[in-house]
């Protein structure tokens, strides 16, 4: 089961979060978000536990508890959904784009040096 974990306090380190976790089951995997550009702690997490069960005991026991100074959220986290409302990692947002492009003919729309053969329906 994947936790999101947010409100964390900027100097929240990864192996801190896996040893807040541990007490309630297996930690598979556990992330910080941060800044593309500065590498700066964006204040939210994601923690994956081994089993359903696991999880549940950790946000019912971690939700809105203090932790390095800040009080934590915990929610079960979803996929992420593009803006079509498919989940995104499968191929939605460049088929999106490659779909809008590209014409049904298989020529490209809007590209007005694209030469194009004279015959019709091949």
């Amino acid at each position: 089961m994947n936790i999101h974990v947010g409100n964390l306090a900027k100097t929240t380190k990864k192996e801190a979060l896996i040893q807040l976790f541990q007490p309630y089951g297996k930690v598979v995997a556990a992330t910080i978000a941060r800044e593309k550009k500065s590498g700066d702690s964006r204040g939210f997490g994601y923690v994956e536990m081994a089993t359903r069960h696991e999880g549940e005991e950790a946000i019912a026991h971690l939700n809105d508890k203090e932790f390095e100074g800040q009080k934590l959220h915990l929610s079960e986290a979803h996929e992420r959904k593009d803006k079509a409302g498919r989940e995104s990692g499968k191929g939605g947002r460049f088929d999106q784009q490659r779909s809008s492009f590209f014409s049904p003919r298989g020529g490209q729309r809007g590209a007005s040096n694209v030469r194009r053969s004279g015959r019709r329906g091949s």
